[in-house]
């Protein structure tokens, strides 16, 4: 079937909304579910042994701030000593845009540092794991259509706003999905999971949603499905069109440059 999930998954974010429900997908057919989320181990407990009870899947929990781009780091050595292998790497861990501009621990915009280069900065840590069979999923959203992301201020400091400040760091990872399938990865695809009644939504927006569980049926769709082709957005399960700025090659090739420079320090001596 299309939705079970091979071997071992690595899934962020995977303790509310979205990423709880495709954990309860994933739990029941993957060997491994390699878990993270920001909270203490003995608040999610409950929903670990529920995980366990689901099916077959060995469950381990990690923590990890993605406010720290060194907790980002140290989730990636704790993956490695979990498992020689990683066959899907679900990027889904977001938050929304902060109601006034603040930077990271790390001195990042931190809608930027948590929704794309802890995301980037995982799945190149983790790249050596990932087999050419493999997938990895950026959980996007469709407002990335309706934003332009500045490489000279990527940081967001003249005329900051929520909503566009998340709908910039979906941009990026849908360019992101794009630029390494073309260059050297294949495999890596994006896709908006639809629009779902979550925390992260009725924090910017006021409207209505599906059900978590549509969501992670999308989403878990992109990481199963092999006729999604390498590099593609999809909008739910339809192959779409990205925003146009993410179609130009050297948008791409010019935001590359400036995220692997932003995370060099944590890049080198991997």
């Amino acid at each position: 079937m299309v939705d079970q999930m091979p071997g071992t998954v690595v899934l962020t974010g995977g303790t509310s909304g979205i990423g709880a429900a495709a954990a309860r997908r994933v739990a029941t057919s993957a060997r491994r579910l390699l878990l993270h989320g920001p909270e203490p181990h003995s608040a999610v407990q409950p929903l670990l042994d529920e995980l366990r009870r689901a099916g077959r899947a060995e469950v381990v929990y990690a923590r990890a701030d993605f406010d720290r781009l060194d907790d980002v780091v140290a989730l990636a050595r704790k993956v490695a000593s979990a498992t020689e292998q990683v066959d899907v790497l679900i990027n889904n861990a977001g938050r929304p845009g902060a109601e006034s501009r603040r930077c990271s621990t790390d001195g990042y915009e931190a809608t930027l540092q948590t929704n794309y280069l802890a995301a980037v900065l995982l799945t190149e840590r983790l790249l050596p794991l990932i087999p050419a069979t493999g997938r990895v999923v950026h959980v996007s959203s469709a407002t990335h259509l309706s934003a332009r992301l500045d490489l000279d201020d990527l940081h967001f400091q003249q005329g900051y706003q929520p909503a566009a400040a998340y709908a910039r760091s979906k941009l990026a990872l849908v360019a992101h999905a794009a630029r390494q399938s073309r260059h050297y990865r294949s495999g890596i695809v994006s896709v908006h999971p639809g629009v779902v009644n979550t925390r992260l939504l009725h924090a910017m927006f006021a409207v209505q949603g599906e059900d978590a569980s549509y969501g992670a049926a999308n989403v878990i769709h992109a990481a199963c499905d092999p006729g999604v082709p390498s590099g593609a957005y999809l909008d739910e399960r339809r192959v779409a069109e990205p925003a146009e700025q993410v179609r130009v090659a050297n948008f791409q090739d010019g935001l590359h440059q400036r995220t692997m420079a932003l995370l060099t320090p944590w890049l080198d001596g991997r």
